[in-house]
């Protein structure tokens, strides 16, 4: 074994932490980065040129001559350090030397120029007008419809909106009550049956579920049925976008829908033979419910801490499974029109008996040529999926939206969105495609990485006890990149 031998012109520290070896800690290595993983972003942005696409839709009003960085170089800087986990303006200080993003943005490793700091980074953000905004809100659809080879059969379009928590005096962040009780922006996101962001639209902290709903639809069929005027189009959402003049414009432009439902008076009526049916169904088969009322709740608990003191996991598992298998469950459908309400809509009633009692869920549809269990199972339950879609943007850091102003703050989601698109379009190539975002950046962005720049290549090393080295070789070679 060869003795190392430290730079004697370098201090060095020691630490005392292995019994019989002194540690020898030095500063005098070779260059790395801990952000290998983004040679795979970068790579996709040279197959796709999203990124690209994307700074073409925003003005430079910068003096030409004394431009360092270009809006495609500041852009993308920031994207890929979203997906690096460095999301703050500020991190730009930390990151634009850092070899592998430097690689990434399309600059030498160690020879090239340092990438733009906080301040470029905070002008570009700043200077957005609402026209650009706009544009880039279009090109996520329009390259959306371009990394399409073929027109979808059956587009399915979940709308859904999530709460941004707000700490500063942000235009437009305002206090919002009932289960959120925070001040707060209010984004509406949308995506397809696949995870695919399309939209990503900010907005104040007191507007409901349903504001900006039906112009981004509008916006969003128009644009999808120009390029696919054959594909079938349905939208999910849950209860919260309840709205005739929603309802209505899908009906007039042959837009099937499946939304949900609160439950009021009306529907209560309605259901009453199909909840007494349920009922009698459970006791039948399944005898009385154990967990009902407040002293149900008691015994509830009592019966998860048995569970969960079983020491044999199958035992434990078994008994899990006949827990959640006291279930009853019914269907049934009807018409019905609300007051506000320009005509009748199906409505489909879905009743769970349980040992908690009954629930009930409530979901409307224009759809008529499947069963109500159809509709609400293959259909409807699939809606969740937008749920995992925010989490994993939330997990890009998208919820510091700290900047002044509302335009900022926009333009800021929208990196975000951005950062999103190109994470998912690296996932859907691995092995297991529904991998978290978090997950995602641990195992396939933070690699390190030595870096040799030479006159005439670079040379990028990663460690040979890398744990996801086969899937990352992988992942490369569909990207395209090429044995040397």
């Amino acid at each position: 074994m060869k003795k190392s031998i430290a730079n004697p012109r370098v201090s060095q520290l020691k630490l005392d932490l292995l019994p019989e070896k002194p540690i020898l800690l030095n500063f005098d290595g070779e260059d790395v980065s801990g952000n290998g993983g983004l040679l795979l972003a970068g790579q996709l942005e040279k197959v796709t040129g999203f990124l690209k696409g994307a700074s073409e839709q925003l003005n430079d009003h910068r003096t030409s001559s004394l431009i360092k960085h270009n809006l495609f170089e500041e852009v993308a800087q920031r994207v890929f350090q979203i997906i690096a986990g460095f999301a703050a303006c500020s991190d730009s200080d930390i990151m634009r030397d850092d070899p592998a993003l430097k690689m990434a943005v399309g600059r030498d490793p160690l020879s090239g120029d340092a990438l733009a700091s906080q301040s470029s980074q905070c002008r570009m953000e700043n200077e957005r007008s609402f026209k650009e905004l706009y544009r880039l809100c279009q090109w996520l659809i329009d390259y959306y419809i371009q990394s399409h080879r073929k027109p979808p059969k059956h587009l399915f379009l979940d709308f859904d909106g999530s709460a941004i928590e707000t700490y500063g005096m942000q235009l437009n962040a305002f206090y919002r009550g009932g289960p959120y009780k925070k001040n707060m922006y209010f984004p509406l996101f949308v995506f397809d049956q696949n995870g695919w962001l399309l939209v990503a639209a900010l907005r104040p902290g007191d507007q409901g579920e349903i504001e900006m709903a039906l112009p981004v639809l509008k916006k969003l069929v128009k644009r999808l049925r120009k390029a696919w005027p054959q594909t079938r189009i349905t939208v999910r959402a849950d209860g919260a976008f309840t709205s005739n003049d929603f309802y209505k414009w899908m009906d007039e432009n042959n837009v099937q829908y499946v939304l949900g439902m609160k439950e009021n008076h009306a529907l209560q009526i309605e259901t009453k033979f199909l909840r007494r049916e349920t009922e009698k169904k459970f006791k039948r088969k399944l005898d009385e419910p154990m967990f009902k009322g407040k002293a149900g709740d008691k015994r509830k608990n009592t019966a998860q801490k048995e569970l969960r003191s079983i020491a044999d996991r199958k035992e434990r598992s078994k008994k899990l499974k006949e827990s959640e298998a006291r279930r009853v469950r019914s269907f049934g459908d009807f018409t019905y029109a609300a007051r506000s309400w320009n005509k009748e809509r199906r409505v489909i009633a879905r009743c769970d008996y349980t040992d908690k009692g009954l629930e009930m869920r409530y979901i409307v549809t224009n759809i008529q040529n499947r069963t109500a269990r159809e509709i609400y199972e293959d259909i409807y339950c699939k809606r969740a999926l937008a749920e995992l879609g925010i989490k994993n943007i939330k997990e890009t850091r998208c919820t510091r939206l700290s900047c002044s102003q509302f335009k900022a703050n926009m333009f800021r989601l929208l990196l975000h969105a951005m950062a999103y698109v190109v994470i998912h379009q690296i996932r859907i190539k691995l092995t297991t495609p529904r991998m978290s975002f978090e997950q995602f950046r641990r195992r396939f962005v933070c690699v390190a990485l030595r870096v040799q720049e030479y006159r005439n290549e670079v040379c990028v090393t990663i460690s040979k006890s890398y744990h996801a080295a086969k899937e990352f070789r992988l992942v490369a070679k569909r990207l395209g990149f090429s044995p040397h």
